[in-house]
């Protein structure tokens, strides 16, 4: 179940259970966001990577990002006190 207010549509040429998974649940900001950071430096371009977070504050930090860098954000779901983000960085964006 999804609590988001935002909650970019599911496509099916996604496998969003493959993504790559960086679990930063606990850490405080900016620290999600750097976790982020340096794990789109060590997959592939255009790999879907999935950041788990439970900082409130990963939901302004992540979309900025996203925007300021053209980082396309795939899907954001909201589950309980944790923020899920889906992110295919480009090789411009790492």
């Amino acid at each position: 179940m999804t609590d988001s207010s935002f909650n970019a549509t599911p496509s099916p040429e996604f496998d969003w259970e493959s993504a790559y998974r960086v679990d930063a649940r606990g850490l405080p900001c900016p620290q999600p966001l750097l976790a982020m950071r340096r794990a789109m430096k060590q997959v592939a371009p255009g790999t879907l990577v999935h950041l788990i977070a439970t900082d409130p504050a990963s939901e302004r930090d992540i979309r900025s990002f996203c925007t300021l860098a053209g980082v396309p954000l795939r899907r954001v779901e909201i589950r309980g006190s944790e923020f899920h983000y889906w992110l295919q960085p480009a090789d411009d964006a790492r």
